[in-house]
């Protein structure tokens, strides 16, 4: 819930700069038609550039296929930005996610918030977050650079955090909506030139229910 309010607050504030953007839409249109007449077309130009750039803000940067995916993804793409985070996506999907909204939620929320908070850690900070589709199942695979190896207990990573008793949970719940789905997941350490990266990767049935 906690994920999901910061996502809307998110959209909220994207939302919020597109009326205002709108609203002096006339305006900007009307400065343009004076630069014209007055065949100033080098500063019509210029301001043109400035309008584009600005409306590039507003924008979703990374577009899955899926238009809720897509939310989340572009707001921890913001979040990275803000702590000077590499993060890249690859891969498109040809349809959206048999997940319900909420699962999408705590599954990427909860995936990208532990890469997040490993990756700040790290001496090169990075992402990576790759989409592949095959014929029955979609297949997420979410890398980050970390500082040292996590050690692994009973099939979950055991956090570092010192409040062991509120803290730990994304792994558990990464996992449960994994099992409602039918799908699998495991996680990996691996080295990229020369630096340690943790990568889980995770498989939905395309066409499997979720359990009820």
């Amino acid at each position: 819930m906690y994920m999901q309010k910061q996502q809307y607050d998110y959209q909220l504030q994207q939302s919020a700069a597109i009326r205002r953007f709108k609203h002096d839409l006339v305006n900007h249109i009307g400065a343009l038609r004076e630069l014209i007449n007055q065949k100033k077309i080098g500063d019509a130009k210029d301001y043109i550039d400035t309008i584009w750039d600005m409306q590039e803000d507003f924008d979703l940067k990374i577009h899955t296929g899926d238009g809720f995916l897509d939310v989340i993804i572009n707001y921890y793409l913001y979040l990275a930005e803000k702590e000077n985070i590499e993060f890249a996506v690859s891969g498109k999907l040809t349809e959206k996610m048999p997940l319900e909204m909420v699962d999408i939620t705590s599954l990427m929320g909860n995936v990208l918030q532990n890469a997040m908070e490993a990756a700040e850690k790290a001496a090169v900070p990075k992402i990576r977050v790759e989409l592949v589709e095959h014929k029955r199942e979609i297949f997420i695979v979410v890398s980050n650079s970390i500082m040292e190896k996590i050690n692994a207990k009973k099939g979950f990573l055991v956090t570092s955090k010192k409040d062991k008793e509120n803290h730990g949970f994304g792994m558990k719940n990464i996992a449960a909506t994994v099992e409602k789905y039918h799908g699998e997941y495991y996680t990996d350490f691996i080295e990229e030139n020369g630096e340690g990266m943790f990568k889980i990767s995770i498989a939905i049935p395309r066409e499997n229910k979720a359990c009820r």
